[in-house]
């Protein structure tokens, strides 16, 4: 949901008004807006009842209807955004939110508005999943009792609404609505920002430094979003303060991130260290023993470690770039010839897409990867026993697991591949379930089993994402210096040099 959320808040945030006019009329823009607003509802119900079905046609398989509902729901997810971005995209939808009397001269309010529909539909498809959804983590809460774990009850409807929203939709909207004023301030004084700078460019540039700002900025928002709290004073984080000191991991804090108990998963979040925060959701820490805790606590240290969320921001960023390339190259050339303005718009739509549905998914299921192989790092930098034949341990040449293509201990592998077995099983999702940004568990735990068995595969795994990694900063490179060009930054530093040697 997060890429959908992601996506329908970018066009917001960088369009005003459709590319295309297919639908102008007021009644017509009504019925899209209408038919894209309550039809994920209606697919939610056909879903869940699918799910349910599956569950109840076979209880000895389990595995069939929690497949079933996540199939459905990724589709449904998927048909939603494509709907919203057509309102958005193809219909005067903003123009007519843009035109209303309430509206006036705030900032922020039209994107607001205009996203109303948006949040609706949302609302209206997982009121309709709740079902299934509650079902399937019934199940999940089975494994529980029978592994004498605590126990604690599903969420209410309005307790899985809450929940969802403020983790798949506020997480976003959030930091999005920060940039999206700091936009609207800075078209609201255009002009004059360009006549202070004395460059006509200005003003974008302010855009994308309040776009880095909030992106730095934002984890100390977001853990209140999320609600969390401090993790207690205890032998666990002792254990994982010990284990950021001997990884050199720096971070504000380690928090622990509220679910009702219904969520088994971990997460970190912040670009600089004294932003940076690890978050263990309060399921995870009922339903994993430390050890297991210590490996996914590892899992999102390699996340850091490995610089992936720089990476990630210099993806976005040459997205940017890309955006602020064409608007340059284009400028005038919607009144000129609208007809190759649209498909030169299309045609940078396409590459966008491409770029994240395809490209981004393909680089961070590697990263998780990666982040995996740190995880099991982890387990051998704090001692954890090595109980089979391993060629970390068999040799006396290697660190012991210190540097990144040390060989994998064997042990740590299984050991790491059973915590993603038991964080997937608790959280109903069937281990050979593949996600966008995520392969299967089993899949993930078969691939650490064959890098700890072949030292040689880990080594080159580790240089593929090396070069993967600067293959990313190259392009961000030269797509800044291609901004930076079209934009004419030499030029303009030049002249504010002169004005300031002329009042010295």
């Amino acid at each position: 949901m997060f890429v959908i959320v992601l996506g329908i808040l970018s066009i917001i945030l960088t369009l005003h008004g459709p590319v295309v006019r297919w639908v102008s009329d007021s009644a017509g823009v009504a019925a899209c807006v209408a038919l894209a607003t309550l039809l994920p509802g209606v697919g939610g119900l056909v879903v869940s009842r699918r799910a349910r079905a599956q569950l109840d046609r076979h209880p000895d398989s389990p595995g069939r209807g929690q497949a079933a509902f996540h199939r459905g729901t990724a589709s449904l997810q998927l048909a939603l955004g494509l709907m919203h971005a057509f309102v958005l995209l193809c219909t005067d939808w903003r123009p007519m939110i843009d035109r209303l009397p309430v509206v006036g001269n705030w900032i922020v309010v039209p994107g607001l508005l205009a996203l109303i529909p948006f949040f609706v539909s949302i609302l209206l498809m997982w009121t309709a999943l709740y079902p299934a959804d509650r079902a399937v983590r019934q199940i999940a809460l089975e494994v529980y009792l029978v592994r004498g774990r605590p126990v604690h009850p599903v969420w209410s409807l309005a307790s899985y609404l809450a929940y969802s929203f403020r983790h798949q939709v506020l997480f976003i909207l959030v930091p999005m609505m920060l940039v999206l004023a700091a936009t609207d301030l800075v078209i609201a004084n255009y002009v004059v920002l360009q006549q202070y700078f004395g460059w006509r460019h200005a003003p974008d540039v302010l855009v994308g430094l309040s776009a880095l700002g909030v992106a730095i900025l934002a984890p100390e928002i977001l853990r209140h979003v999320w609600v969390t709290r401090r993790l207690p004073d205890g032998p666990l984080r002792d254990r994982l303060l010990a284990i950021c000191r001997r990884i050199g991991l720096r971070c504000r804090e380690i928090l622990v991130w509220r679910s009702g108990g219904m969520v088994v998963n971990a997460a970190v979040m912040g670009v600089v260290a004294p932003l940076r925060y690890v978050l263990i959701t309060d399921a995870m820490l009922e339903q994993l023993d430390d050890t297991k805790i210590e490996a996914v606590f590892g899992h999102e240290a390699g996340h850091v470690k490995h610089r992936h969320v720089q990476c990630y921001l210099l993806f976005a960023a040459i997205s940017g770039c890309l955006v602020t390339i064409f608007s340059i190259r284009t400028q005038g050339l919607a009144r000129q010839d609208p007809l190759l303005f649209q498909m030169l718009l299309a045609g940078l739509g396409a590459v966008l897409m491409l770029k994240w549905g395809v490209v981004f998914g393909w680089i961070s299921r590697r990263f998780e990867r990666q982040a995996d192989t740190f995880g099991v790092r982890t387990l051998s930098l704090i001692g954890l026993p090595c109980q089979s034949p391993c060629p970390l341990h068999d040799s006396e040449r290697h660190s012991h697991g210190a540097s990144p293509r040390d060989p994998l201990c064997r042990t740590g592998a299984h050991l790491f591949g059973d915590a993603l077995h038991e964080v997937a099983v608790l959280n109903g999702i069937q281990p050979e379930a593949r996600s966008w940004r995520h392969s299967s568990i089993r899949s993930r735990a078969r691939f650490l089993l064959a890098l700890a068995a072949e030292p040689a595969s880990h080594a080159r795994f580790q240089r593929r994402l090396t070069a993967i990694q600067a293959l990313i900063v190259a392009a961000a490179a030269a797509a800044a210096l291609w901004t930076a060009w079209e934009m004419q930054v030499g030029s303009a530093v030049q002249h504010w040099l002169s004005k300031i040697l002329a009042s010295a």
